[in-house]
């Protein structure tokens, strides 16, 4: 079984990316920041090269100016896809303007914006409009030598498109292309996720051993160069090979590792990843109590994700208010000391003539206007920044939501599986030894008792349906404890089985508590007992 492939392929595609364009100026910025990048440190790497653009504004240089950009661009979509292509049509712009005096540099520029927009395309899921842009940087670098990767990049970017629309021929095709390119410039920081594209094509195409060593290549290649996320997507590739095969033992060991690999890594998402991988096989093996505490660790990496998200969105902001105060108040030094200057030579010229005064004083005038423009300048960006954090405050606000939302879903999983598994063990009792097992039914029988579990799920229903309870007892008084719980899983949406299981009752007494519920409710024989739980 495949698992969960558009993920892993925009996940190699931002790792193949990180790489994608090596400084090719002499710029210290540039090159200082890259090393933070290649080193994880995001919001370092940001100062560096949000200093280089300033300093390239500053001396305009044009070329440094959209390089700059574009690695603001590249350190930006991770936690923010709009500030990543803001960045990345920034640069292109200054790079189409450079194809007219310096064509080789322009051009290959703007082939690796591109490349950029394509892959923060993918990453928002808009397909239809990455692919033309992939294709059109192939177009500009085929007929030309190009050793800095964007090539295959663009080769790896079109045959994961075509793979997210079930054409394997033509996503091989490209991922074979990719894979040439690489090999051909000797990459190696490229091969490991190439070797796994071409794998996983292998693979839908039934060549299972030809997958296999593909996996196996690219872990090799992946531990000579201590490359951790590339081992970790190998391994797992691997362990998943061998879980399509029944290799259950060889699995678990491959994705023992790959967990132990992505544990140490600051990208939680290859943690996330090998987690869904252990959660898939556990669930194979029936081990639940296993599966439950992985589904455990799952939700808190989420949440972590998450947390790790919106602290890299605040840093950014932090940073570029930063350095934007540091530059105001060196402007407003620099203007101090000009005004100085200027007020004292504008006194001594007044000694010796009237006429140099006057222009002194209108000359002085300009420059307070000048002043009062910047302030209210500042004034204005001020208020946008006030703004733009009213936005995060909402996006929060809605993650918090979501997250709130997926821990009820969990809870419920938790109820519905505990009883099942319950219900399977009394079952089983019951039917051989009926007579000596008397102990360890009842023993059973207790662990039916959800009072802790009933306590967490309210806790969550009530913090996401606010007041829903306090206003079906102001509405109906007579309704009872046990008629909330069957409005609340109503609410839910759940079917009258999955109902029974987590309430521990046959489904007809399902039935017969909604029966006496509508009459509680004093509903019509024409009125929908969902539809009216959910409009309340």
């Amino acid at each position: 079984m495949r698992y969960n492939r558009p993920l892993l392929l925009l996940l190699l595609l931002l790792l193949s990316l990180s790489g994608m364009a090596q400084p090719s100026s002499q710029n210290t910025l540039i090159q200082k920041g890259w090393d933070a990048l290649v080193k994880d440190h995001d919001d370092e790497a940001f100062r560096y090269f949000f200093l280089s653009y300033e300093k390239a504004k500053k001396e305009k240089n044009e070329t440094d100016m959209a390089e700059s950009l574009l690695y603001l661009g590249i350190c930006s979509f991770g936690s923010s896809y709009e500030k990543g292509l803001d960045y990345a049509f920034q640069s292109l712009n200054i790079y189409t303007r450079l194809e007219k005096t310096n064509p080789d540099v322009g051009q290959v520029g703007r082939s690796k914006c591109l490349q950029l927009i394509s892959t923060i395309y993918s990453r928002q899921k808009k397909y239809a409009q990455a692919k033309p842009i992939s294709r059109e940087v192939i177009s500009i670098l085929e007929s030309r030598e190009d050793k800095s990767g964007t090539l295959g990049l663009a080769y790896s970017s079109l045959g994961s498109l075509y793979e997210q629309e079930q054409l394997r021929d033509s996503a091989y095709y490209f991922y074979t292309l990719a894979l040439k390119d690489f090999e051909k410039s000797g990459n190696q920081a490229y091969l490991p996720n190439a070797y796994i594209n071409i794998g996983e094509s292998e693979l839908g195409r039934h060549n299972d051993q030809n997958g296999l060593d593909y996996f196996q290549k690219a872990l090799d290649i992946a531990n000579t160069t201590e490359n951790k996320q590339a081992q970790a997507s190998a391994l797992l590739a691997i362990g998943r090979w061998h879980l399509n095969h029944k290799h259950k033992t060889e699995a678990l060991h491959y994705f023992q590792k790959a967990h132990l690999i992505s544990e140490a890594l600051s990208d939680k998402l290859f943690e996330i990843m090998t987690v869904e991988a252990l959660i898939e096989l556990n669930e194979k093996e029936k081990n639940y109590f296993e599966t439950s505490q992985l589904q455990k660790r799952l939700i808190f990496l989420k949440d972590q994700l998450h947390s790790l998200e919106r602290e890299k969105i605040v840093k950014s902001l932090e940073m570029q208010f930063e350095v934007a105060e540091k530059n105001r108040k060196l402007a407003l030094v620099s203007k101090e000391k000009e005004v100085a200057r200027l007020t004292n030579y504008l006194l001594a010229i007044c000694i010796i003539v009237l006429l140099t005064a006057l222009v002194t004083g209108y000359l002085y005038l300009k420059s307070r206007n000048k002043r009062d423009r910047s302030l209210l300048k500042t004034k204005e960006a001020l208020l946008e920044a006030l703004e733009k954090q009213r936005e995060l405050e909402e996006i929060r606000f809605q993650n918090d939501l979501d997250h709130k939302e997926s821990q009820l879903s969990a809870i419920t999983l938790q109820m519905l599986q505990k009883n099942e598994l319950l219900t399977d063990i009394k079952s089983a009792i019951e039917h051989q030894q009926p007579q000596s097992e008397q102990q360890l039914i009842k023993m059973v029988n207790r662990h039916f008792e959800q009072n802790n579990n009933w306590d967490d799920f309210n806790l969550y229903f009530e913090s996401i349906n606010k007041n829903f309870y306090t206003r079906l007892k102001q509405l109906y008084p007579e309704i009872s404890a046990n008629d909330l719980k069957i409005c609340a899983l109503i609410k839910l949406n759940l079917s009258i089985k999955e109902m029974a299981s987590i309430l521990n009752i046959s489904p007809d007494s399902v039935k017969t508590a909604r029966y006496r519920l509508r009459k509680k409710l004093q509903l019509a024989a024409d009125e929908n007992l969902t539809s009216f739980i959910l409009s309340v």
